[in-house]
C-alpha cells in the first residue's frame, strides 16, 4: 500500500503529519494500540488512515470506524469524504457508533434472535424507562438505582439467571431482588420485541459468539476504534468478534470518562492479551498547549510510558496555577472575572 508523506490530505493550512502520526496513519495489517496524549491529533490520525485505505483501494464496505457518539462518527466520515469523495457504504460499515452497529445487526439478523423482534426493535428512552420502572417497582426498588446497575451488568455480560443463582448462594436479599427485577425487565422487553441500548451490544456479541455463520457476515478487515480507553469489556469482545486483518485502537487513558458505566482503560493498555502481536505506537506531540501545561501534566498523567515522551513546539505561556473554591458559584464568578481581566 502507498504511504502518506505529504500534507495534501487535509486542509491546505494544516501542518503535515509528524513521524509518530505517520507511523499510525501508515499502519497496515495487524494490531496497533495507539497511545495518544492531549492535543496530539487523535481524530486527525484516524481520518488520514481511513482516507489512505480508501485511496489504496480498500472497499469502504470492508472498513469500520467505531465511535461512541453520532457527532464523532459523522465528523470522521465528513472529513474522510472531503478527501476521497462520497463514500457509498452499507449501514454496517464506514463510520458508526457502537449502538448504531448494534441496531443494524438487530434489524438485519432478526432471524438469529431467540425471540421475535418488533419491526423497529430499539426501545427508546420512554419505553425502556417505563419497562424498567415497572420491573423495579414490582420488587420495591428505586428505578433510578435499578437502571444503571442493570446497564453495568449487561456491559459485563451478566445475565439474570446466573446472577439470581449467585445471590441465592450468598444469601444476599437486596441484590437478589435486583436480579429478579432484571429478569422481569428482560421478560417485558422480550414480550414487546424490543432492545434497550445495552442489549443491542449484548445480544449482538452473544449471537456472534455462538453463530459462526452470522459472524462471517460481520467481519470487517479494517477496524478502527476511537476513544478506546472508554471501551468496556463487552465492546472489546465485539471488536474481537468482528475484526479481520487489522485493528487500530486510539485512546488516551488520562481522558477516560465512562468508568461509571463499566469502561476499563487497562483493557486498552493490555490490548496484547486480546490481540496477540499488538504493536504499541505513541502520539506524544501536543499541538494545543503551552510548554508550561505539558510539563505540568507529565508527572500526573495516567501512563508514564506515554507521558515521558510528551513535548510541544508551541510558544511559552503563563505558569500553571491551582485554585480551590468553596462552591461552583465561586468558581464560575472567578472564571468570569478572569475572562473580563478583573482578576
Amino acid at each position: 500500500m502507498d504511504t502518506v508523506r505529504t500534507k495534501k490530505n487535509e486542509k491546505k493550512d494544516s501542518p503535515p503529519p509528524n513521524e509518530e502520526q505517520l507511523d499510525a496513519i501508515n499502519f497496515g495489517e495487524g494490531y496497533a494500540c495507539v497511545e495518544a496524549g492531549p492535543g496530539s491529533g487523535k481524530s486527525f490520525v484516524l481520518v488520514q488512515r481511513f482516507a489512505r485505505l480508501i485511496r489504496d483501494g480498500v472497499s469502504p464496505d470492508d472498513t469500520l470506524s467505531l465511535s461512541f457518539t453520532r457527532t464523532a462518527a459523522k465528523n470522521l466520515r465528513d472529513r474522510v469524504e472531503a478527501q476521497v469523495g462520497k463514500l457509498t457504504t452499507t449501514r454496517t460499515a464506514g463510520a458508526q457508533t457502537f449502538h448504531a452497529l448494534g441496531l443494524a445487526f438487530a434489524m438485519e439478523e432478526r432471524d438469529a434472535f431467540p425471540y421475535e423482534l418488533a419491526e423497529f426493535p430499539l426501545a427508546g428512552e420512554p419505553v425502556s424507562a417505563k419497562l424498567s420502572g415497572d420491573a423495579a417497582r414490582r420488587y420495591e426498588l428505586d428505578p433510578r438505582a435499578f437502571r444503571p446497575l442493570v446497564s453495568l451488568w449487561k456491559r459485563k455480560r451478566l445475565r439474570a439467571p446466573s446472577l439470581i443463582r449467585d445471590f441465592e448462594d450468598k444469601v444476599d436479599a437486596k441484590s437478589l431482588r435486583m436480579a429478579l427485577a432484571y429478569k422481569d425487565y428482560d421478560k417485558r422487553m422480550k414480550a414487546a420485541g424490543v432492545l434497550d441500548f445495552d442489549s443491542l451490544i449484548l445480544e449482538m456479541v452473544e449471537i456472534l459468539d455462538k453463530n459462526p455463520e452470522v459472524r462471517k457476515r460481520w467481519v470487517r478487515d479494517w477496524l478502527q476504534l476511537d476513544e478506546a480507553q472508554d471501551m468496556s469489556r463487552i465492546e472489546w469482545d465485539l471488536a474481537k468478534l468482528i475484526s479481520g486483518k487489522s485493528v487500530c485502537a486510539v485512546g488516551d487513558v488520562s481522558q477516560g470518562i465512562y468508568g461509571f458505566r463499566g469502561s476499563d482503560s487497562r483493557l486498552f493498555l493490555e490490548m496484547e492479551s486480546m490481540f496477540p502481536g499488538t504493536e504499541t505506537l505513541f502520539l506524544s506531540a501536543n499541538f494545543r498547549s503551552s510548554p508550561e501545561i505539558v510539563n505540568f501534566i507529565r508527572p500526573i498523567a495516567a501512563t508514564q510510558d506515554l507521558a515521558s515522551k510528551f513535548h510541544t513546539q508551541n510558544p511559552s505561556g503563563p505558569e500553571v496555577s491551582i485554585r480551590g473554591f468553596n462552591s461552583t458559584g465561586d468558581e464560575a464568578a472567578w472564571v468570569i472575572s478572569e475572562i473580563k481581566g478583573e482578576v
